[in-house]
């Protein structure tokens, strides 16, 4: 029971999170010095949307070298080479 009437009381601080409080809070930043605002700010900005995780994916380039032959043969070279098969046999 304990348990619900916590995560109740968590639901209504997040609500007031994005209510009252919210209210209340661009209140006292629109009274802030410029530096303070900043300060203020990202302190606040970080507690309502922390960090996202950064991640770097390094993939290492490598060059390759595609080698492409054409070869051609004449009908012509085909029989003669089919006829030296024959003589062979």
């Amino acid at each position: 029971m304990a348990n619900k009437e916590r995560k109740t009381e968590f639901e209504k601080l997040l609500d007031n999170m994005q209510g009252v409080h919210s209210k209340r809070m661009n209140a006292i930043l629109v009274t802030m010095d410029d530096e303070d605002f900043v300060v203020a700010y990202f302190k606040t900005l970080e507690f309502s949307a922390p960090k996202l995780q950064r991640r770097e994916i390094s993939v290492e380039a490598t060059e390759t070298t595609l080698i492409i032959e054409h070869v051609t043969t004449l009908a012509k070279d085909l029989k003669e080479d089919e006829k030296q098969g024959d003589k062979a046999d």
